[in-house]
């Protein structure tokens, strides 16, 4: 499947919600807040996704049910559990987890079947997330050294099945280190189940199905982009993390993304962890600048100036634009080769002579060459 490349200046908002996005709509306040959502406004009002927060079925440690009764993606969905593509398959698999409604049981269990790894592992959390008990193993297994974000379902998907089971299951990893996964599983353990109100079975008519949903991957990373946006308003980082993870896993090309969880990484005094997340960005995109151009950024913002040299001078071999070319340059003159900066300059403002901040630049590392040539005679 092709994606389509994506990119924002901050979270992107949600306009692919439909209206049984918000399954049970119980006060004329929740009827407000859902008609705020439709018209894509929930990426600056949290009030919106306060009322989804305050469900009184979720503990405060659970996500948030956004995508849960968004019954119109399920035939899609369903459709795409039966792609050649294994990735899409697991994609698929998840959001029909979130969604959650009863008639993607039989396709789960299905799942749990699959010749591929990762489309088995989301079948099972999906059906745990539903609170069918045939998701535990699955679970359980992924607890043991999965990533964080799976961890964090499976701990999510283990609480919800309710069972004795499920908790000896918990039990033995209450001292996971991860800050996300460690809170959650402690949580599950001391929060009493509350059953949410059920997703009413019920097909959609596939060709009613809105255009929104044509591309249900870029839907749910839009989803999980909102979700982050509000733990960030709560100053959870590491769940916003969690939710850009999950972002980057359904729409791969997510660029901002993938800067975005290093940012967040780097701002909690994880240096190697922001640099692997920018690093899986350029691994997933090689042919694209976008990625390169963030690794060298972030090294450059981190005064890291000799490894931002070669990203940035790929992302200008890629593509070189207005971003690109300039930082390039102020990157080549700050490892001490003004010759090379000198021409990334002369070939910006022969481009767009009236570019006066450029012309600045031009002159000024024209002059320190000529210090610099002095200081030697």
């Amino acid at each position: 499947m092709k994606y389509k490349s994506v990119r924002t200046t901050k979270y992107i908002v949600i306009a692919c919600l439909l209206l049984n996005s918000i399954s049970i709509v119980v006060t004329a306040q929740e009827t407000e807040a859902t008609q705020r959502i439709l018209r894509g406004t929930v990426a600056t009002d949290t009030r919106s996704l306060d009322i989804l927060g305050n469900r009184p079925y979720r503990p405060k440690w659970a996500p948030l049910p956004i995508a849960r009764g968004d019954t119109a993606a399920v035939p899609v969905l369903h459709r795409l559990l039966f792609s050649e593509d294994p990735l899409i398959r697991a994609r698929s698999a998840f959001l029909l987890g979130q969604i959650a409604s009863p008639d993607s049981v039989d396709v789960l269990v299905r799942g749990l079947k699959d010749t591929k790894r990762e489309v088995r592992i989301h079948s099972g959390i999906a059906l745990a997330c539903m609170g069918d008990a045939r998701g535990i193993p699955v679970c359980a297994a992924m607890m043991e050294d999965a990533p964080p974000w799976i961890r964090y379902y499976a701990a999510y998907g283990l609480w919800v099945t309710n069972t004795t089971r499920a908790r000896n299951i918990l039990s033995r990893y209450k001292r996971d280190k991860d800050p996300v996964v460690g809170p959650a599983v402690m949580r599950a353990l001391s929060t009493p189940f509350v059953a949410p109100p059920p997703v009413p079975r019920g097909l959609a008519n596939t060709n009613r199905v809105s255009a929104l949903h044509a591309d249900v991957f870029l839907d749910g990373c839009g989803i999980m982009i909102a979700e982050a946006d509000w733990w960030w308003h709560k100053g959870n980082f590491d769940q916003s993390i969690r939710c850009l993870e999950v972002a980057v896993f359904l729409y791969p090309t997510y660029v901002d993304g993938y800067s975005s969880i290093a940012w967040l990484h780097w701002s909690l005094g994880r240096e190697a962890d922001a640099v692997r997340a920018l690093k899986r960005a350029v691994e997933t995109m090689p042919g694209d600048p976008e990625p390169y151009f963030e690794l060298g950024l972030h090294y450059y913002r981190t005064s890291q100036y000799e490894l931002a040299e070669e990203p940035f001078a790929k992302a200008v071999q890629l593509g070189p634009d207005f971003r690109t070319r300039r930082m390039y340059a102020h990157c080549l003159e700050k490892v001490g080769k003004l010759e090379d900066a000198l021409r990334q300059w002369t070939t910006i403002v022969n481009e767009d002579p009236s570019d006066s901040i450029a012309n600045r630049n031009l002159q000024r590392v024209k002059q320190l060459l000529h210090q610099k040539s002095g200081s030697q005679e």
